[in-house]
This record gives structure tokens, sequence and C-alpha cells, in this order.
């Protein structure tokens, strides 16, 4: 992303906004003393779970606590809204949704393995410096000779992990929520049985766990999407930020790394 809105700022923790000791989100409101957090390399996963939640609280996390979106917005499309629990203490929410596109082409190399799109030179070229090294590491190698098979899917192909949100501070929390979290919501009701693949958007100037997880869980970095602001919706400064784009076939979730990976 090479306008001023696009320039790299690295996150201090995944999409996270520390409160200001007057929070009064599910996470914190009524308590005398933040929930307890576990310090990195101790082992957490066994303590960690998910488990729906009423969407105002939900919002409620995300507008306290999500580093550059809030709740008040949140799109209607919802599936569900799940809530991130370590050690039984609440401490972030991930929304499951409908994708923001009706189509969607995916690649497949010779194999039948879902596969990123191949690029053109012009497209490097276009991407702003920060992000243009890192996506020719990325995709530079991919052609179209490798492409076995191109399939346009419809909308209702795709569930999106549309929010992520930590409302404490606990490094890997995020990632390790979220692999409990897209394995709840494919064996759950809330998740329609047109699904085949799940999808997520990944701010570009952000490096951290959750990308890292996101592979080991099975996820595959596709490409990149292209800033653009919704014509029917309120300016939002997060829509001139290029994301890289993540899918996984649901009927992988179950095959990928085990949780008492994290810790």
């Amino acid at each position: 992303m090479s306008s001023e809105s696009s320039v790299a700022v690295q996150p201090q923790a995944f999409q996270h906004q520390p409160h200001d000791g007057d929070c009064a989100c599910p996470i914190h409101r009524n308590r005398q003393q933040d929930p307890f957090t576990a310090p990195l390399g101790l082992p957490f996963s066994n303590h960690v779970h998910v488990e729906s939640i009423p969407q105002q609280w939900a919002v409620d996390i995300y507008d306290e606590h999500h580093g550059y979106m809030g709740g008040s917005d949140l799109h209607n499309a919802n599936f569900t809204h799940h809530g991130l629990f370590y050690q039984n203490n609440l401490t972030g929410a991930i929304t499951w949704r409908y994708p923001p596109f009706s189509l969607k082409k995916l690649h497949f190399d010779t194999d039948g393995e879902l596969m990123p799109q191949p690029y053109t030179e012009s497209d490097f070229e276009k991407l702003p410096p920060e992000m243009e090294y890192q996506a020719r590491d990325l995709f530079e190698d991919i052609s179209e000779g490798d492409v076995g098979e191109s399939v346009v899917l419809e909308g209702d192909k795709f569930a999106e992990a549309n929010r992520i949100c930590i409302g404490v501070k606990m490094a890997n929390l995020a990632s390790c929520s979220l692999a409990a979290s897209q394995e709840t919501f494919v064996d759950s009701e809330a998740c329609p049985d047109s699904v085949e693949y799940l999808i997520t958007f990944v701010r570009a100037d952000f490096e951290g766990s959750m990308i890292k997880a996101l592979r080991t869980k099975g996820w595959q970095c596709l490409g990149w999407s292209i800033p653009k602001q919704a014509s029917n919706r309120d300016y939002k400064a997060i829509r001139d930020r290029y994301k890289w784009v993540f899918a996984c076939p649901v009927e992988t979730v179950r095959e990928q790394a085990m949780l008492s990976d994290w810790r």
C-alpha cells in the first residue's frame, strides 16, 4: 500500500489496544485486576477454549481493544461470535461472517492443492516498496505454468474470520485461539453446509505469530487484496491498506497442527 496511509506501522500486539484502567468491556468490567496470562514459553493451550458469546459482548470488546476496527460498525452478515477464554476467563473475541465478495477465484496446482495467485512483474512494481520485497519473496517463483486449474466460487462457499481481537497482553494467545475457534466453528451449526473454505485478511504491515500460526494450521497465503473504500459505507483508514489473503479448506481443518504446539 505508496500513499501516506499505507506506510507500515508495526502494531504492538496483534490487533490489540491496551485498556486505560477504566474499561467497561466484558473482559475487564467488574474486575479488580486483569485476567491471568501465561508468560512466553509456558505451555498454555490446554487451558484455552472458545464458546459463543452475544454480539454485544463482541462489539464492546472490539470497541475497547481492537487496534483499528471498532465494533459499532460490525457487519450484520455474521455467522457467530466466539469468546476466547484462558483458564475460563474471557480474553478476546473472534467473529465469523460471510466474506465481503460475491465471487472469488481460486487456483490449484497440478496435484489439486490450493496455491497462490500467479503475479506479473507489473503487479509487483505497483506495490509500495515496503511490501514489494516480501511479496516477491512469497510469490515471484509462482507462474501461470504452475496452475493446474482455476475455479471461480461464489461467496457462500467461504466463511471469513472477520475480527480477531485479544484484550490482554499474552504472546501467541491470538494464534492459539484462532486455531481453537476454526475447529469449533466448522463443527457447529453456525457454519453453513455450503462453506468449503475459511478465509481471512491480515494487514500487510503486520508481522508476527499470527501469520506463522495460519501457515501451521493449513492456511495458504493466496496473495494480496487491493485497497478499496466501500462506496456505500463510511470511510475507514484500514480500507486504504493492502492485506494478505489467507484461505484454508474446511476439509483439512482437523489435519493441521495440534493446539499443544502453542506455548
